[in-house]
């Protein structure tokens, strides 16, 4: 006699099976692929553990467990992610946003907040998704965003998230900074900083994130040491760079900073308590 699959059977089944091949966050995982196939949030399943599956939804289900097991990120087999409380769309052109680039958006409201920038203009270079722009634009309408990428699908994205979440940012193509100097009060980005050879050695999920979006060079400080120099010129006098980092870049970063140009830099950390986050001020004169 053929089983019965119902909604409890399947998730049951399957948070059994992601345990056994050490995927993360096995129950979970499952509930939120089989909300995907269904259409529906994770309470309708708890509501509807005995509602049995139809042959279609069976299929649909396997294909999915099937790319998760080849550890295809979560979000690029959803299309989408969680970021500072607001859902983003996601595609396999743009880096996933982590939690730990929530402490920079975190760090750049609690900047404006503490200065008091009137209508600040903001540049988010390296903007991906437009997770960072779109956040900095919502939290703080005063502000005019600017969020550059070198890819053209990433901007695609970026521009279809922030008209989902009704924001206006201003998208430019470019690799660089091509901008009339001492325009912004804040420079934010979260650039590559893993060290080239590093990068193989990482969770087996990396291999389908882009990899301009995490390769920082040998050192992993190349977009760094790029910011920090190139950054200075398109400040106002007092304005921030503000960046993520690597957990472990921070005596570094202290020594690339020219002290006669920048304040000391100030270090915030994230979650695991890690420095990640690195605001510069530009100084004055």
């Amino acid at each position: 006699m053929q089983q019965r699959w119902t909604i409890k059977t399947a998730l049951s089944w399957t948070t059994d099976y992601f345990i056994k091949k050490g995927i993360d966050a096995p129950r979970l995982t499952a509930e939120l692929l089989l909300c995907y196939v269904l259409g529906k949030d994770r309470l309708y399943l708890y509501l509807n553990y005995d509602q049995p599956l139809n042959q279609k939804e069976l299929n649909a289900f396997k294909e999915l467990i099937k790319r998760r097991l080849a550890h295809e990120p979560l979000a690029y087999i959803l299309g989408e992610q969680k970021f500072f409380s607001f859902s983003f769309k996601i595609s396999p052109h743009v880096f996933i946003p982590r939690p730990e680039t929530e402490r920079l958006v975190e760090v750049t409201i609690g900047i404006l907040q503490k200065e008091g920038f009137k209508n600040p203009f903001i540049l988010d270079w390296g903007t991906g998704s437009g997770v960072i722009a779109i956040c900095l634009a919502k939290k703080w309408p005063s502000s005019t965003v600017f969020a550059t990428d070198i890819s053209l699908f990433a901007l695609k994205l970026a521009r279809k998230n922030a008209k989902i979440h009704k924001v206006n940012i201003f998208l430019l193509c470019t690799d660089s900074l091509p901008f009339k100097p001492k325009v912004f009060h804040i420079i934010v980005s979260n650039p590559p900083y893993v060290k080239t050879d590093v990068i193989s050695t990482l969770a087996p999920e990396i291999k389908y994130e882009p990899r301009e979006a995490l390769d920082g060079g040998k050192d992993g400080l190349k977009y760094i040491r790029y910011l920090i120099e190139k950054g200075y010129y398109y400040l106002k006098e007092g304005g921030f760079l503000i960046l993520e980092i690597g957990y472990d870049q921070a005596e570094a970063i202290n020594k690339i900073i020219s002290f006669k140009n920048w304040h000391k830099p100030v270090f915030s950390k994230d979650y695991a308590g890690h420095k990640r986050v690195v605001a510069i001020r530009k100084r004055h004169g």
